[in-house]
């Protein structure tokens, strides 16, 4: 619904209201015509189109333009805010790949590497860890084991597609898992190239759980350790006074909790 400052606000009002001659007549406009164009549980959008002092109101036939073009403002904005949520959810899931103490990596059915994580990465630049990366494509060290992980490779991206796992010869304690990606399923289409998910798993290299939730939301040693305090049942009060701060601090810290795990609530965090 649009509204239109002059059906409104007559000539008296404007001569004496702040928002005009202060603002809005100081930086040369006049006429408004305004409309909530978006809203949702949390915020809304309003669009304002502004004329210069000097000009005529706007007119009926403007205000009928106005109002076919709101429905594509409305899905303009709708889109937009899809699509920041789309990057924020990519965003995460980024960091949430980069965070696993797992190296991982994604190969077609050739052992090209599509996608990798930071410690892959760290890994295939380690020269003694039994795996390579050869023009491009993920391969072993020992010729045994480039056969195994490259047969393997080949059974996760077939039909019907089958995991499997090696251990590398040379490094006893570190195990390579193929597995189809996305699994086989029978909603597959034939236009899909098949993947293959490869994780490498070092023994005694796992990630406490609340280590990585810190990871991925980017979340201070302080705010940690008042998640932590909640999270084994202790109230805000409760761990102000264990931690010898004050309990303003620890509200802050909350706050900034809710913050970056986009919660409202103790309950939901």
């Amino acid at each position: 619904e649009w509204r239109h400052c002059h059906e409104v606000n007559n000539q008296h009002f404007v001569d004496h209201n702040e928002f005009y001659q202060d603002f809005l007549i100081a930086y040369g406009a006049r006429y408004i015509m305004g409309a909530r164009v978006d809203e949702n549980g949390e915020q809304y959008s309003i669009l304002g189109v502004l004329r210069a002092v000097g000009q005529q109101p706007f007119d009926k036939a403007e205000q009928l333009a106005a109002q076919r073009f709101s429905g594509h403002l409305q899905r303009a904005l709708r889109l937009q805010k899809h699509t920041q949520t789309l990057h924020a959810k990519a965003e995460l899931g980024a960091r949430a790949i980069d965070a696993l103490a797992l190296a991982m990596l994604i190969v077609d059915g050739a052992g090209v590497i599509l996608h990798l994580n930071s410690n892959a990465e760290s890994l295939l630049n380690n020269r003694v860890c039994g795996l390579s990366c050869k023009s491009g494509r993920l391969s072993a060290d020992h010729p045994a084991n480039s056969h195994k992980l490259a047969t393997l490779i080949i059974e996760a991206t077939g039909y019907p597609a089958v995991g499997g796992a090696i251990f590398l010869s040379n490094a006893d304690t570190r195990q390579v898992f193929v597995t189809p990606l996305p699994a086989a399923s029978p909603f597959a289409r034939d236009w899909q190239t098949p993947l293959a998910l490869v994780l490498v798993v070092e023994a005694g290299k796992t990630l406490p759980p609340l280590q990585l939730l810190g990871k991925l939301y980017n979340l201070s040693p302080a705010e940690l350790r008042v998640a932590s305090a909640l999270l084994s049942g202790n109230t805000p009060e409760e761990y102000a006074q264990e931690a010898g701060v004050s309990l303003n601090t620890v509200r802050s810290q909350l706050k900034n909790l809710y913050s970056k795990t986009g919660v409202r609530r103790q309950s939901e965090l």
